[in-house]
């Protein structure tokens, strides 16, 4: 798992998302609205999300079919 120089675990940004799942930043969001994706909402104003690799690891393992 990639940790960030501080130690902590290495948080992604919805675009960075999007573009290791080949989706556009709009299904990020909206699987971070329907719960489906846990994120952190760092923004002040506006909606400012960042995933953890764990959580985007998790998201993909329950997404997987199994075929």
């Amino acid at each position: 798992m990639a940790q960030s120089p501080d130690g902590g675990e290495k948080m992604l940004t919805v675009e960075q998302v999007a573009e290791e799942m080949n989706v556009d930043k709009k299904t990020v969001r909206k699987w971070i609205n329907l719960g489906e994706l846990k994120a952190i909402n760092i923004g002040r104003l506006r909606p400012e999300y960042r995933i953890s690799r764990r959580n985007l690891d998790l998201f993909k393992q329950e997404r997987e079919t199994g075929r």
